[in-house]
């Protein structure tokens, strides 16, 4: 299990004891979400058990731990064609060394056939790029260290700021404003849902997820 450790300037709610805290938290009413394994959520993210996960609005923005890992999206939403995908990312110290990034591409992720592509970055600093497709997973770019990536020390809270811009040739992940992974799409498709894809025993807080679609022509 791991212990909620509160999110970033939400210090008001320090002053609350847990289970008042637990009481004012609720999931985002329009998102869902698709684990690796069978999970429940739960709204109360003092402990979170490896067959649960929390996931809940906390402004500014929302605080996810998971017990598996998944990906938490809002299906009202969907990117194609050129596009960029923004979130600033706080990791917490009792976290695994599991992935946290951007999930898009996404298909069918209410089912067990469920598509998307991860760009992500973890703990140490590393960062990757894979496509998954029910329970089989292809590499796309395999992990490597970063120095743009703010890795975790284990003692206090980091933030990383992701960009995912996608145009008609390639896909370009950003940490902090620098390059981090550049990937040729050679046929990927990139189009659909999009959202978090946030690994096992990952404790972390988002404030902000920002998408824009480029209507001009792109450089080829």
């Amino acid at each position: 299990m791991r212990p909620f450790a509160g999110a970033i300037g939400l210090a008001s709610l320090a002053l609350l004891t847990p289970s008042a805290v637990s009481a004012q938290l609720q999931p985002p009413t329009t998102w869902r979400w698709h684990t690796d394994s069978p999970a429940r959520l739960t709204t109360v993210p003092d402990e979170v058990p490896d067959s649960a996960f929390a996931f809940v609005e906390m402004p500014p923005g929302w605080h996810v731990t998971m017990g598996p890992g998944g990906v938490l999206y809002d299906p009202r939403y969907f990117a194609d064609g050129s596009y960029t995908v923004e979130s600033q990312v706080y990791h917490f110290p009792n976290s695994t060394n599991a992935e946290y990034g951007i999930a898009v591409g996404g298909e069918q992720l209410d089912g067990p056939e469920a598509r998307y592509v991860a760009f992500v970055v973890r703990a140490d600093g590393s960062v990757a790029a894979w496509e998954q497709h029910g329970n089989e997973r292809r590499m796309l770019s395999g992990w490597k260290r970063a120095d743009a990536v703010v890795p975790s020390d284990g003692k206090q809270v980091v933030g990383n700021l992701l960009k995912l811009s996608v145009s008609g040739t390639e896909a370009v992940l950003r940490s902090n404003g620098l390059d981090v992974l550049i990937l040729p799409l050679n046929g990927l498709a990139l189009n659909g849902q999009f959202g978090f894809r946030v690994g096992r025993g990952v404790n972390l807080h988002a404030t902000t997820y920002t998408v824009s679609l480029r209507l001009a022509p792109v450089r080829r």
